[in-house]
């Protein structure tokens, strides 16, 4: 199997998808707001509801708090199933932001002065795992990591970051301490690069029938060679 750097690979990727998107926002709390407001839905429909509620609630924490839970699930009703539920957890969301950080603008001071701390605040809102957090640290450019989501691990572990097993968050934490050397310190790279590994996660490297032939890193990856 060849050598495959993640250098190399992003190079690869960004070849066959061009530019990746930008991420939704860089402010924290309006990240948490973007992976609450909708439900197992595609990136252009969570586009839509969250553009939707900043537009005619906004994203301060008083003015979701301030819209009954009724009101607010009909705003996001288009963001998935079980809007109410989805509702309550912005509400959830808006209250833990005011009492850790006093609302964003704390939020943000925290990210940018303790991101190791700041990583653990951002874990008790909803939604936010320890995936979920990396990624926000990164988006708001705080913390070196590629925060790799089960699309951008799977990629990973397929060439060779990390050790594939059954326990999500062991697989999750071997990827990341396996490709840690290679980060650089250029947060506009790292990005792109969680962009783009996603994408490619999503729309190639599938966890069931990933399409290998049409894959650009087939040929450094442990699922190519292990299936062909």
């Amino acid at each position: 199997m060849a050598a495959l750097t993640l250098r190399g690979a992003i190079a690869r990727l960004a070849k066959l998808y061009c530019r990746p998107p930008r991420p939704p926002a860089t402010d924290p709390f309006a990240l948490v707001i973007w992976e609450n407001c909708a439900y197992l839905v595609d990136d252009a429909r969570r586009a839509a509801v969250f553009a939707k509620l900043k537009r005619t609630v906004g994203l301060d924490p008083a003015k979701i708090l301030a819209t009954p839970l009724p009101a607010l699930a009909n705003i996001i009703a288009d963001g998935g199933m079980l809007a109410l539920h989805r509702a309550e957890k912005l509400h959830a969301a808006a209250e833990i932001a005011l009492e850790v950080a006093g609302g964003p603008a704390g939020l943000r001071r925290l990210v940018r002065r303790d991101p190791l701390e700041a990583r653990k605040v951002l874990r008790r809102f909803p939604g936010i795992g320890e995936p979920g957090a990396d990624k926000l640290l990164l988006f708001a450019k705080s913390r070196r990591t590629l925060a790799p989501d089960s699309n951008v691990l799977r990629v990973l572990v397929r060439i060779g970051y990390g050790t594939e097993g059954g326990n999500y968050q062991r697989m999750y934490r071997s990827a990341a301490m396996a490709v840690q050397a290679e980060l650089p310190a250029d947060f506009a790279w790292l990005i792109a690069a969680h962009q783009l590994l996603r994408r490619h996660g999503q729309e190639l490297c599938k966890s069931a029938a990933p399409q290998c032939d049409a894959c650009p890193l087939s040929a450094g990856c442990r699922c190519y060679v292990a299936h062909r």
